[in-house]
């Protein structure tokens, strides 16, 4: 094993376990050693990829809206109604991690990387920053609401009610245009 695919494996490791203990227990009364020891790595493999449990989980969440938005990116019928239904389908499919972070009081962490992947952290425009923090913020808005309510609605019913929300928003916005 080469040293890169040697580091994959040992953060594969660190994630997994850290992940199945946030399962038990609250991720403040989880130890850096105790996610070691149930990794079988060393303290030092964890300091040298990581900052903080915190980070394990975000890059985790990173690692999986990445690979969601590449589905998307590589679909040449992806249109908005396909795109909020497949994100929808996607929160559902890793429901248990994700709800594992509202029990950890840690859902910021979605909001962060959803604000990452829509690049508002970069140095650009304040047109392109805004429209950007309204998608970020109302794409979280639409998620944290949904799991707070025990994600009662499917995929489908939820991208029905939000198409049907940016529906009207088009028809008010053309309405407004026309005064």
């Amino acid at each position: 094993m080469n040293p890169q695919e040697k580091n994959t494996y040992v953060k594969k490791q660190i994630t997994k376990a850290l992940i199945n203990l946030m399962k038990k227990k609250k991720i403040a009364d989880i130890s850096i050693s105790e996610i070691c020891d149930k990794a079988q790595v060393g303290r030092a493999s964890f300091y040298r990829n990581y900052d903080s449990k915190e980070e394990v989980v975000e890059n985790h969440i990173d690692m999986l809206i990445g690979e969601w938005a590449q589905g998307v990116d590589n679909d040449p019928s992806a249109n908005i109604y396909n795109f909020f239904q497949s994100l929808f389908q996607h929160f559902q499919k890793n429901s248990g991690f994700y709800k594992s972070l509202y029990r950890q009081n840690l859902s910021f962490l979605i909001l962060n990387s959803i604000r990452k992947r829509l690049g508002i952290d970069s140095d650009i425009d304040a047109s392109t920053l805004y429209a950007r923090a309204f998608n970020a913020y109302g794409i979280f808005g639409w998620i944290d609401v949904w799991f707070s309510n025990g994600m009662k609605e499917t995929p489908e019913e939820l991208n029905s009610i939000i198409v049907d929300h940016i529906n009207r928003l088009i028809q008010g916005a053309k309405a407004i245009e026309k005064l």
